[in-house]
């Protein structure tokens, strides 16, 4: 269950409307959406989309329409009684509203029938909103019924892929829709008694599964946002505040650029390492994991998505705004946000070395730099860049 409009999204965008995204997916007579790389078209000069994703009906619902929506969908279903899956891509826990509804329909179904439904799982594929977050949510305190607390199981997820756009457009003679996507891509759910019965149901998927997902969505936001964002506010310092630059041209225009973006990488990867050894928090990932070989692992593609992602400072520095009458606490949410994900490996490191990081220092500084000057990301003319 996907949002049914496309509200302000600071870190993507769609040039497709609603209705006609939904007027896509629905009458695509191959059934597929198409997933590339930005500015790659499929269908240009007889091009393959690098990964067509297909699926057996797209239903557009609206809020008052979900219930009987999913009970046709039950009705059909021929696999159902191996479990069903629920899953939602939605911003804020709170309007989640129709998720609600479709999970109150399944569980009632399954427990009127309990010999033909299986396990029913709800899945929130957003880092900002998680299941559990949803079905505690105070909004929906009255909503949920007894069924759904009973056999909801909720599904701890990192999703990990750098999606820019969605547009139309045309492969073999038929309009289709585009999602603009880098070609890494990671889905990784919580492997626990509720879920145990998860990787069979999705055999043949890649989705992975993790006993340690808290703890491996902390390291992603430090080691890939918090170095996404020390780097992006250099280039973005460095280049007088050209928001079309993008981050990839900046690491790979010169040797210094590239050497700048490896040690902030590696000095987050460092100071990472000594919390997870220090901290008793972490003594048990520690323990099952082999830290050193999974931080250098994940260092590397890291540095190797940054170099090769056409990703523009619009996007990574997308709330780095100025502050306004409407937004006056924008730039101390940025800031409050960067530090969360920075603090704890830059303090780490520097109690293990005794003396701080020095390139990613140099980020912090190019923020206050940024700061100083009022250059942000909605303050600055595009077009005196745009050459």
């Amino acid at each position: 269950m996907n949002r049914a409009t496309s509200g302000k999204n600071a870190t993507g965008s769609t040039s497709l409307h609603p209705s006609r995204r939904n007027e896509l997916l629905k009458n695509n007579p191959r059934q597929h959406y198409m997933v590339d790389t930005p500015g790659v078209t499929p269908g240009r000069d007889g091009k393959e989309p690098r990964e067509s994703v297909r699926y057996d009906a797209f239903y557009p619902f609206e809020e008052q329409g979900v219930a009987r929506t999913v009970r046709d969908i039950l009705a059909s279903s021929e696999k159902k009684a191996r479990g069903v899956v629920v899953t939602a891509s939605v911003l804020a826990a709170k309007n989640c509203a129709p998720v609600i509804e479709a999970l109150n329909v399944i569980c009632s179904a399954k427990e009127s029938e309990r010999s033909t439904i299986g396990d029913v799982y709800m899945i929130a594929c957003e880092n900002t909103v998680s299941a559990q977050e949803v079905l505690h949510h105070k909004d929906f305190a009255a909503r949920i019924q007894k069924e759904t607390r009973r056999h909801a199981r909720c599904v701890q997820t990192l999703v990990d892929r750098v999606c820019v756009g969605m547009e139309e457009c045309a492969f073999q003679g038929e309009p289709a829709v585009l999602v603009q996507a880098e070609e890494y891509g990671s889905l990784k759910f919580e492997l626990c008694q509720d879920t145990e019965n998860l990787p069979e149901l999705l055999s043949g998927s890649r989705a992975e599964f993790s006993r340690h997902l808290d703890i491996e969505k902390e390291i992603k936001s430090w080691l890939l946002n918090g170095s996404h964002w020390l780097i992006a506010l250099t280039a973005f310092q460095e280049t007088g505040g050209n928001v079309n630059l993008k981050l990839n041209e900046f690491i790979t225009g010169t040797e210094n650029h590239e050497l700048y973006a490896s040690e902030v990488v590696n000095e987050m990867r460092d100071g990472v390492e000594f919390l997870l050894r220090s901290d008793p928090h972490y003594a048990k990932f520690a323990e099952e994991v082999d830290v050193t070989a999974y931080l250098d692992g994940a260092a590397s593609s890291i540095l190797e998505r940054f170099k090769c992602n056409e990703d523009t400072m619009t996007r990574i520095l997308a709330r780095f705004r100025a502050p306004t009458r409407d937004e006056v606490t924008s730039v101390q949410s940025f800031v409050d946000r960067f530090l969360h994900r920075i603090e704890p490996p830059l303090l780490a490191y520097q109690a293990q070395k005794g003396t701080p990081a020095k390139s990613a220092t140099q980020g912090i500084f190019n923020l206050f730099r940024l700061q100083a000057s009022g250059t942000y990301v909605d303050t600055v003319n595009s077009h005196k860049h745009a050459a």
